[in-house]
This record gives C-alpha cells, structure tokens and sequence, in this order.
C-alpha cells in the first residue's frame, strides 16, 4: 500500500526529531519533508503535496497560523505546539488536533488515529511496524481487527464480511481491495467471493476448506494456487 506522505515543520530541530521518532514506528507514514523554515516550508508543501502536515506555531517570519491560513490545497493539519492559547484558533482554521509539547508517544498516536479515521478509505493498511492488526471502517466508526482473530472473510457484492471466532464485522469495500491490504504469508484466496486464514484452516478437501467447523468452497480458478501454496506446508502431507 501507498505510505502516507507526513511533511514537518518546526524551527526546533529537536523537535522535528521527536516526531520523526514517532512516525518511523508507525510503518503506513513516511516522512516526505521537512523544514525549520516556515517560508521554505510553504514552497515544498505546495510542491510534494504531503497528505499530513505536522506545524508548529510559534517561528520566525510566518507563524503556524498564517502559514496554515496561505494554504490553499490544505492537507490534513496537526498542530504541534508548546502554548496551549492557540488551541481555539488552531480548530478554527480546520486543524485536526492539537498536541503540546513534549508530545508523548501514546497522545501523538491518538491524533494519527484521528487520522486514519477521517481520511483513510474503508479498510487501511497495518499501522504498526508489526502487521497484527488492519483498520476497518463499519457502523460509522474505525474499528481494530487483530489479524490473528481473523478466521475467514466473505465478499457479498460490494461489501466484505470479516469472520472472527466471536463476532462479524461488514465493511464497505470489495473482498479484491480487501484482500490487496491482507499479508499473503498469512491469508490465501480460495474462492472469489472467500479468503481464509491459513493458519486457521482445520481440513480440506479437492472441493472445500474447514474453517472452524464452516466448509468454504474452493473456486475452480484458484484451485491449483491453493493446493501448490498448501504443499509448501511442513508435515502436512504425509
């Protein structure tokens, strides 16, 4: 999956570090671009069109507000500040949080959430440099799947039904984009309208695989697939 483009802007070094650090933990951001130069900034925000933008307030020349307000495309804003008084401005000009210095890890990944909540589409990529879990989006809000849970997905036309030993969730996107944003090593397709959990898959037969008691039905197209990936597998066949 594409990364999501973050651009800083902070006339503190250190402070750019900071958030750095932060980001280099999350695998689904890079760091496009930065700047202790607030008038520079402007040039290479309009020029690399970043999807995030972290801003400081307090720099010389230009202060975070104004240059926030010269933005014409604006992307998404998070205002990163050590005053606490241009927090009412800062929402007024559209900012999507606000976080005050020294930004501790747990608070900044609120605001990321923040993010991936209002500008991702339905089903997003891992953000942790671990891929256990995928953000879905489903009865108006994100929602966290551990990977691990999952235990097979159903596509029904437009949408696709996660599977997990307790629960279902439905979210509007297709089984195909769904299944681009899955690790392969841990999830095949077995049918069009079917992918399953490999380390969940309990028998199979040239027709169906087991699922925690439900038989899915593997599809003509994808059965030679199935069966070379199964193969690979140690102490399977014996």
């Amino acid at each position: 999956m594409k990364k999501i483009r973050c651009f800083i802007v902070d006339d503190e070094p250190l402070a750019i570090k900071v958030i750095e650090q932060h980001l280099s933990k999350l695998s689904a951001f890079e760091v496009c671009g930065k700047s202790t130069n607030p008038v520079e900034a402007l040039a290479q925000i309009k020029m690399l069109q970043p999807e995030l933008v972290f801003m400081d307030i307090e720099m010389p020349e230009i202060n975070g507000m104004e240059l926030i307000a010269t933005l014409q495309n604006k992307p998404a804003i998070i205002i990163t500040t050590a005053y606490r008084e241009y927090a009412v401005e800062g929402f007024e000009l559209n900012a999507l949080d606000y976080l005050v210095k020294p930004i501790p890890f747990a608070r900044f990944l609120m605001a990321i959430e923040k993010f991936l909540e209002q500008h991702l589409p339905p089903v997003a990529a891992p953000i942790a440099d671990n891929p256990a879990c995928i953000f879905v989006k489903a009865d108006r809000k994100t929602i966290r799947v551990l990977l691990g849970d999952i235990l097979f997905v159903e596509g029904i036309k437009d949408y696709s039904r996660i599977v997990l030993a307790g629960q279902k969730i439905i979210t509007k996107v297709s089984i195909g984009n769904f299944f681009k944003e899955l690790p392969e090593e841990r999830f095949i397709r077995v049918h069009k309208s079917f992918i399953v959990a490999r380390n969940k898959i309990t028998a199979f037969t040239a027709m169906d695989v087991e699922v925690n008691g439900v038989e899915i039905p593997i599809g003509r197209l994808y059965r030679e697939a199935f069966f070379e990936r199964m193969e690979g597998e140690k102490g399977l066949f014996l």
